[in-house]
């Protein structure tokens, strides 16, 4: 076992009655917050994007035959991952809780319970009514009402680290 004495911060190393010291890393700190919301913001199109993918796993059921297992992989599972991925490289910063900040938990929640009603109330008007493009019209308020949730998950999680800086 080998035993280190290095220091473990730069606070350590100052001198704890030095306010001006102590202020200035604080300032530091809160820039570095202020750059990081900067870049942590998607860009529209990860938001679009997320929109059509919940979309097209919506219209895929509507279509039916051998689209609705594609376009359900593709919509909900093959595009969030390409675009959470692309996102991460084009800002420079992987952001994976933005859909857990304290702004958005509620809102993320009702989302995905909307989901299900569109889908249900969706699946239901075609199967049990027979109404057609019913799945793609509930498809279409999905769209919007995920552009929606995304851009406040993206406000709110930029409102969190500039109200932690």
């Amino acid at each position: 076992m080998r035993e280190s004495r290095g220091t473990l911060s730069i606070v350590e190393n100052s001198d704890r009655k030095d306010p001006a010291a102590a202020r200035s890393a604080l300032d530091g700190v809160a820039s570095a917050r202020a750059a990081l919301a900067d870049r942590a913001s998607a860009p529209w199109w990860y938001h679009a994007g997320l929109g059509l993918g919940v979309g097209l796993a919506f219209v895929s059921i509507d279509v039916g035959g051998s689209l609705v297992p594609s376009g359900v992989v593709a919509g909900g599972i093959v595009l969030p991952v390409a675009l959470t991925l692309g996102v991460a490289r084009s800002r420079g910063v992987s952001v994976d809780r933005s859909v857990s900040a304290p702004g958005t938990r509620g809102l993320n929640g009702l989302h995905l319970v909307l989901l299900l009603v569109l889908g249900a109330v969706g699946l239901g008007l075609k199967l049990a009514a027979d109404v057609p493009g019913a799945m793609s019209a509930a498809g279409l308020v999905a769209l919007a009402l995920t552009v929606y949730v995304t851009r406040r998950n993206d406000a709110a999680l930029r409102r969190d680290l500039l109200r932690r800086a």
